[in-house]
């Protein structure tokens, strides 16, 4: 039996949780580190950029398709909600322990199959036969990193702030087809490692969650793996 992302999501959703915790706990491991190592942050803030790829899974089943894209005569749903996508910032470290991001994030692709009894087509719902949905999912995001020094080989690290997303697709009847957007601002969260591979370069491990709910017509959340290269300046 292979464990897939899918079935870790009951799990990976309490970490979202467990990154605002370890926002108030990373400050004092960082504050005992630096009275240890006797080492003093440089003034000024540091620049980064970062770059990645990762896998995502959104939280979207047969009653959520039904919500976001049914009119009552669907049936047999089918969906492909696990996807990949990637992530490309910079961000500014204003102490040892905080920076500030911005980036564009692509959470990947979400599609979704029934079958429509053609019930409701005078209402200009569905046509009978096959209903498909196709969708991409990406935005922008600014936000906080919260991180033990990087005077050390290897450190833990939590972000979380603000995600302007939208979801632009394609929904196709057997007689019409038309395309749709979503668009709205929720906010994220993750948590990871971080391993340096040279002097002024990482590589991190991180899971993040984002909400993506524009209250009206779609309410589900992406959960991601990715792993990024970040070069310092």
């Amino acid at each position: 039996y292979t464990l897939s992302l899918h079935d870790a999501l009951p799990f990976l959703k309490t970490l979202p949780l467990l990154s605002l915790a370890a926002v108030s706990l990373f400050p004092m491991f960082a504050e005992a580190d630096h009275l240890r190592s006797g080492q003093h942050y440089r003034s000024g803030p540091a620049m980064y950029v970062f770059g990645g790829l990762g896998v995502s899974s959104f939280d979207f089943d047969r009653s959520d398709f039904r919500y976001s894209f049914g009119d009552g005569s669907l049936s047999n749903i089918t969906l492909d909600t696990e996807s990949s996508g990637g992530r490309i910032g910079f961000g500014f470290d204003f102490s040892p322990e905080l920076g500030l991001e911005f980036g564009y994030a692509s959470l990947g692709s979400l599609s979704g199959s029934a079958i429509s009894d053609g019930s409701q087509v005078l209402t200009n719902g569905f046509s009978a036969g096959r209903v498909d949905m196709d969708a991409d999912a990406d935005g922008v995001f600014l936000g906080i990193n919260v991180h033990t020094p990087y005077n050390e080989p290897f450190g833990l690290f939590a972000r979380f702030g603000v995600y302007s997303w939208e979801i632009d697709g394609t929904l196709e009847d057997s007689s019409r087809s038309g395309q749709f957007t979503v668009e709205g601002t929720d906010p994220y969260a993750g948590i990871g490692v971080r391993m340096d591979i040279a002097q002024n370069a990482s590589l991190t491990l991180a899971y993040d969650h984002y909400i993506l709910d524009d209250d009206e017509s779609i309410k589900t959340a992406a959960d991601t793996f990715s792993v990024d290269m970040v070069l310092r300046f």
